[in-house]
């Protein structure tokens, strides 16, 4: 056995074995006539977004119909990166986790759809058909034998430009010559060539230290990355393209979810709606607070641009995942109808 074979399982036991003493440090509170559901995330423990998933241990707990379900989560990253989670979820050492689409892409390569730039054409759109796309629902279910499902999705943002340079994106010749900040995926990387930019792929924890030394000309996020990460300071403006609105989703061992009674499995599904429509109801509060923030450091804000030029360059990304087959293209048709 090679050397680095032997590493990587001695990493793997040793990082299986730090969750189990985690988990054992709670298991007191796993009464006997009761279930606790374990879920991790990456989201930084204390901020907005992590408050907001933290409503879902109090949801679960607050009603009767809850079958004595409880829920603990662990933030920050804490039982490892969402890569490590999904095979601790597959494995059923992990109940639940809330990961990025695009990472659950690598374990099924149609969630690369929610990739797609201009894949929504709006925000209701986008909620809709995270809601209401059969098509949706079955990709949910389709995993179901490598280990887990999706009970449900949390509302991400539209992600829209920012540079350094004071200039309105509102076509691909003003990116050109910008290097951009691009997550580290072929299919971010690609979005960013065809709307104009120079991809330059890093994590996110790097772009501060990036735009402030000039390794890159600008990147793409929410709102948020102005406030919470700091870019704002750092930045001249931010452009609505509206480009991409990339959910996460939760997901649960199939282990775990067929040790559920069907009262239970609902109520998990109904608690994580709930959790997501209390998010949905201070998102757009909590983005206008955040551009707000942004404009008195400076930055100027341009929104209600015109689309159609980004809008035809990334049609290729469309024309490339409906060629990968009858099922693709199905999915992608669905999600398109709901904007009807």
């Amino acid at each position: 056995m090679g050397i680095q074979k032997v590493i990587g399982l001695t990493a793997g036991a040793a990082g299986i074995a730090a969750v189990c003493c985690v988990f054992a440090s709670v298991a007191s509170t796993n009464h006997a006539d009761g279930r606790l559901i374990r879920l991790a995330h990456n989201q930084q423990d204390g901020t907005e977004i992590a408050d907001s998933i933290a409503e879902f241990e109090t949801f679960v707990e607050e009603e009767d119909p809850s079958d004595n379900l409880s829920v603990k989560i662990y933030p920050s990253g804490i039982l490892g990166s969402e890569n490590e989670e999904i095979e601790m979820v597959k494995a059923g050492i992990l109940d639940m986790a809330k990961v990025s689409s695009n990472t659950l892409g690598q374990f099924d390569d149609r969630y690369s759809i929610f990739a797609i730039p201009y894949l929504f054409q709006s925000q209701e759109h986008y909620y809709d058909a995270m809601e209401n796309s059969k098509a949706i629902q079955d990709l949910f279910n389709a995993t179901a034998d490598q280990g887990f499902i999706a009970i449900g999705y949390y509302a991400n943002g539209a992600r829209n430009f920012y540079l350094k340079e004071n200039i309105c994106v509102d076509d691909p010749s003003d990116l050109a010559g910008k290097k951009i900040r691009s997550m580290p995926s072929s299919t971010s990387m690609e979005m960013i060539r065809l709307m104009g930019g120079s991809p330059v792929p890093m994590s996110s924890s790097e772009t501060y230290t990036a735009l402030q030394q000039g390794v890159v000309d600008g990147a793409e996020n929410t709102e948020l990355a102005l406030t919470v990460n700091g870019h704002e300071d750092l930045v001249s403006s931010y452009t609505y393209t509206e480009h991409q609105y990339s959910p996460d989703i939760y997901i649960i061992s199939t282990d775990t979810w067929n040790t559920l009674t069907k009262k239970q499995q609902q109520y998990l599904k109904d608690c994580l709606a709930k959790t997501n429509d209390n998010f949905k109801a201070m998102y757009n509060g909590m983005m206008e607070d955040a551009i707000e923030e942004a404009t008195e450091h400076g930055v100027t804000v341009y929104k209600d641009i015109d689309k159609s030029a980004f809008i035809e360059a990334v049609q290729p990304m469309h024309e490339a995942f409906a060629a990968k087959g009858a099922a693709y293209q199905a999915l992608l048709s669905d999600i398109e109808s709901c904007a009807k």
